[in-house]
């Protein structure tokens, strides 16, 4: 193998559309039956159909059957040999697409056994991986398995398979080196909250969203938690594009935080919305069984949370400990949250695992008369007791006393 072959890299915020990066499938896929017909005759290994039916329907190039696979899967599963792979490559097969099983063209073509390094040698020499290079960062993608290509290439000691050891050395070395730049080019364009030029740099560069980019978060985590909503906006809408849900859905590792409830979290406003709009689920629980509506109620995002409830989020979501959102709002002296909370049938005198009610977190928030007054008046019982016998004038009487301590002013209307 040539030392271009390793080291090409697509080139970083280029400018103007890549051509050869836009998949078959996307362009049109021509009849169905012309791509059965080419599937049919490169499992035959029959040269002359192959080239009659890419003469004849060229998007047949670009048909999937039932599996997700393209006639180039098909050609390197049926072990045809390196010049029917090439005439497929010529009329503009991608072996960047993956089937249903996560499988690029790269990930069967190293998982063939017995090997065959020429065709390994033809996907690299083609240099179509993710537009301008070979898109190294395909080949660190793992497919539904958790097996990346690279991978796959290997016997199960960890050895490099026959035909593979001097390929395989080099391709992970150069794959380093690629996803090192790659990223600081990713980690700038984020910096700059330039949403074109990240989506350009993803789409070109083989970049799954849902692999962590930078401090085990992946791409829209680390928009959101660096405040570039421009960034956020345009990698919501495009892993809805592709159907990525993962992305739009799963918690990181660290706080299990969701990106709504990060979103929330940080108040930004449009990547928020974008993700409601595009149906993320709202009533996940994060770390000790927080939900994005708690994070809003304890915030005083009144308007995050009436969002949250007209999409669905339970009002009287529990955490571990069995706090409500309104209980939060009550503690941090947010009325117009609490009447929000109840109006969408939110519980008022529910009560937490030691039997504590909103009324209760209201006296535990040291909230003032004023506001005990309006939330008595919204529904909150005076007579409950909680779980140790306390009722809520001894909630009343030791917020009183943390305040006195606190040289401020009390009345008791209770």
């Amino acid at each position: 193998m040539h030392a271009r072959h390793i080291t090409t890299q697509a080139p970083l915020f280029q400018s103007g559309p890549v051509p050869d990066a836009v998949p078959c499938a996307a362009r049109g896929a021509g009849r169905p039956e012309a791509g059965r017909e080419l599937t049919l005759a490169l499992r035959r290994h029959d040269g002359p159909a192959v080239r009659e039916w890419l003469q004849r329907e060229p998007t047949a190039v670009g048909w999937r059957d039932e599996l997700g696979n393209t006639p180039l899967h098909t050609a390197i599963q049926s072990r045809c040999e390196p010049a029917l792979i090439n005439t497929l490559l010529a009329h503009r097969a991608d072996p960047a697409i993956a089937n249903g099983d996560g499988n690029t063209c790269m990930h069967l073509a190293l998982g063939l056994r017995p090997t065959m390094p020429a065709v390994v040698e033809s996907l690299l020499d083609h240099g179509r991986w993710f537009g301008g290079g070979i898109g190294l960062g395909a080949l660190g993608k793992a497919n539904r398995h958790g097996r990346t290509a690279l991978e796959l290439g290997r016997e199960a000691g960890g050895a490099p398979a026959p035909g593979h050891a001097a390929i395989l050395p080099a391709l992970e070395a150069a794959l380093l080196e690629w996803m090192n730049g790659f990223r600081a080019s990713v980690l700038a364009a984020i910096d700059a909250d330039d949403g074109p030029a990240v989506r350009h740099l993803l789409t070109t560069g083989g970049w799954s969203l849902d692999m962590p980019l930078a401090d085990e978060l992946d791409v829209l985590q680390l928009a959101l938690r660096v405040k570039a909503p421009r960034v956020a906006c345009t990698l919501i809408d495009l892993a809805a594009a592709v159907d990525n849900r993962a992305v739009l859905e799963q918690p990181e590792t660290r706080l299990g935080m969701t990106p709504l409830m990060t979103a929330v979290a940080l108040e930004a406003g449009a990547p928020f919305a974008r993700l409601l709009l595009h149906g993320v689920p709202v009533d996940v629980h994060g770390l000790l069984g927080v939900t994005a509506l708690h994070l809003a109620a304890a915030s005083g995002q009144l308007h995050a949370v009436q969002q949250l409830v007209a999409y669905g989020a339970n009002p009287d979501a529990r955490d571990d400990a069995g706090t409500t959102p309104m209980m939060l709002a009550a503690s941090a002296g947010q009325l117009d949250i609490v009447k929000s909370l109840r109006q969408a049938g939110g519980n008022i005198n529910g009560r937490d695992r030691q039997g504590r009610t909103p009324l209760m977190y209201a006296h535990l928030g040291d909230q003032p008369p004023g506001f005990i007054f309006k939330i008595v008046m919204a529904g909150a019982r005076t007579d409950m007791v909680d779980g140790e016998g306390r009722t809520v004038r001894d909630y009343q009487l030791d917020s009183n006393i943390r305040r006195v301590a606190k040289g401020q002013n009390i009345c008791t209307i209770l």
